[in-house]
């Protein structure tokens, strides 16, 4: 071994190590720079596999639906609204439900809706070549469909909606199979390819005499010229192989194919394969002969003699490359030591920078509120002054004036509480539902007439632990802002509903044209507004009350279907429920 060589190939891996090392600390002090560009790339290379996504499903000839835990229907490609005879934002929201699209067995019985291979996907299940009648709303037009349905998992395997792809299957038609005419083997063919092996092939009889050998066989034959009519024993093996060998040649003869006996005669290995006669016997064995390859033996290599001298020399360049490599990385700690310096006195004038932008729009908020109090304040009073001779009006006025004087003193104490740590919030365990249905009349005098208001709430009680207040608050901020989506014309829905693994979703739609990308993803920050003035902080007091709950808040867009913000609300025991009445009275 050349040490010369060794010893300057450590060196070069060292300069490398060093130089590496360097490069490392200069490029790592300005990655953070490039992170921001870095993170824009790859939401722009995501919105467009998204977008091509989306192509891609809408071209596909297949009826393909998506439906989230509940049974809804979030997403539909062409084919299924040609095949469902409704566009989105009539699909969307809705369950598939017999009623609805007239599903019916082939015979004309309904089909139960727990029997539905959506109903049936959101239950784990995977169904395929579901068939039943269906009929579209828009042509009326009944056709025979096959449904093929999926659930949908999350990382943690739990089902969070279904895919179901819808095919139509009218004039659809099974081809016949044509069975090709069997083929007789030639036995020419069979002879040449005997003759052709490349293995010594030799055919025995049950006694052990050769009928049939190809050349290769013949070359190995002990001196016999005409290997046939003779035993196999005593023309290719050995007398001291040869009673084994006719051991196992009657062991072959019953034993099945996998586990037919080998003979391993000197150089030679012969494999049987049973032969059967036209009545499945076994009258004969086909045995084929490989050479065996000779081991070979292990060479035994010389391990050349080295010099003290230059094994020392060696040992010392090691140790000096050791501590060149070790004050590498001491000059690489202390680079990492200065980046993380910089990085968290960057990250701490961030933190001061958003905090004073939280503080401004906090301030923006209040002023906000604090205005649309003291301008009912002031327009009563001003609608007091105008028509002094009307008592029962001026009575309605000073009662609107008051209330509003009450939230107005309401939020000045619970700002108070906040700012000396108290929380004087009253919460109690309500029921939701009795307090959305009273709302009802507030929320319709305050979309007026022009938009179509719906407001479904379910039968049985829904009890949650809230402040009253601030939930009256978070609905008329929420149906406000949908109301300036709609532009005063289309539908707003509020709807109350029950949630499959426990608790309510209280959630606004509306027809509206839906967020922006920017607007979803900075929804849930305090107080932001895409209004001038502070307006529009009907997403921040939401989320605020959502928060205060221990619920959630998300925003769906769906395309051309408008916005829907949904509030996660946990449920609170039922024995606990406190009336309305109550709650003031307290």
């Amino acid at each position: 071994m050349n040490w010369t060589l060794v010893l300057w190939a450590v060196t070069a891996v060292s300069v490398c190590v060093a130089l590496f090392s360097a490069w490392f600390a200069v490029t790592h002090r300005v990655r953070h720079v490039t992170t921001s560009s870095e993170l824009d790339l790859v939401q722009k290379a995501a919105e467009s596999a998204d977008k091509r996504l989306f192509e891609t499903l809408n071209a596909v000839p297949v009826a393909l639906v998506e439906t989230d835990s509940q049974g809804k229907f979030v997403y539909a490609n062409r084919a299924a609204h040609q095949l469902l005879g409704r566009r989105d934002a009539e699909l969307l929201g809705l369950r598939f439900h017999s009623a609805t699209w007239g599903i019916t067995f082939p015979d004309g019985r309904p089909v139960p809706p727990d029997l539905l291979p959506s109903a049936r996907a959101l239950r784990g299940q995977t169904v395929k070549g579901f068939q039943h009648l269906l009929a579209n709303p828009a042509t009326r037009r009944t056709m025979l469909v096959s449904v093929t349905a999926m659930p949908i998992e999350n990382e943690y395997g739990q089902v969070v909606g279904s895919m179901a792809a819808i095919v139509e299957t009218e004039g659809l038609t099974t081809p016949q199979i044509e069975t090709a005419p069997a083929v007789t083997p030639d036995p020419g063919y069979v002879r040449r390819v005997f003759e052709a092996a490349s293995s010594a092939l030799v055919v025995v009889d049950a006694e052990g005499q050769v009928r049939e050998v190809n050349p290769v066989a013949e070359s190995l034959a002990h001196g016999a010229d005409a290997p046939v009519g003779r035993s196999f024993m005593d023309v290719f093996l050995t007398e001291a192989d040869r009673a084994a060998a006719h051991q196992a040649i009657r062991a072959g003869l019953v034993a099945s194919p996998e586990d037919t006996p080998v003979i391993d005669a000197g150089e030679v290995r012969w494999r049987m394969l049973p032969l059967t006669d036209d009545d499945g016997r076994v009258d004969a064995l086909l045995l084929a002969g490989e050479q065996r390859e000779p081991e070979a033996e292990p060479s035994v290599e010389q391990i050349p003699q080295i010099d003290p001298a230059e094994l020392d020399a060696a040992t010392a360049r090691q140790g000096e490359l050791e501590a060149e490599l070790a004050a590498a990385r001491a000059e690489l700690d202390s680079e990492r030591d200065a980046l993380r310096r910089i990085e968290a006195e960057a990250r701490f004038e961030l933190e001061g920078s958003q905090r004073l932008a939280d503080v401004g729009r906090l301030t923006g908020g209040l002023v906000h509120d604090l205005n649309a109090l003291i301008g009912v304040m002031t327009s009563a009073l001003d609608m007091m002054l105008k028509q002094a001779d009307d008592p029962s009006r001026i009575r309605r006025l000073g009662e609107a004036a008051l209330a509003a004087g009450q939230r107005g003193e309401h939020l000045t104490r619970r700002l108070g509480a906040f700012s000396e740590g108290e929380d004087e919030s009253p919460v109690q365990v309500m029921d939701v539902a009795v307090l959305l249905k009273g709302l009802e009349t507030k929320l319709r005098t305050q979309v007026g007439p022009g938009v179509d208001l719906m407001v479904e709430v379910p039968s049985e009680p829904a009890p949650v632990r809230l402040d009253p207040v601030i939930f009256d608050g978070a609905v008329r901020a929420l149906v406000a802002n949908a109301l300036e989506a709609v532009a005063g014309q289309g539908s707003v829905a509020v709807r109350l509903e029950p949630k499959m693994e426990g608790g309510w979703l209280l959630s606004v739609r509306d027809s509206g044209p839906g967020f922006s990308d920017e607007a979803r993803t900075r929804a849930v920050e305090p107080f932001f507004s895409t209004k001038p003035g502070a307006q529009g902080l009907g997403l921040a007091q939401a989320h605020a009350f959502a928060r205060q709950v221990r619920g959630r808040m998300s925003i769906d867009r769906a395309p051309g279907g408008g916005a829907e913000v949904s509030l996660s609300l946990p449920e609170a025991p039922a024995d606990q429920l406190v009336s309305p009445d109550q709650s003031q009275a307290s």
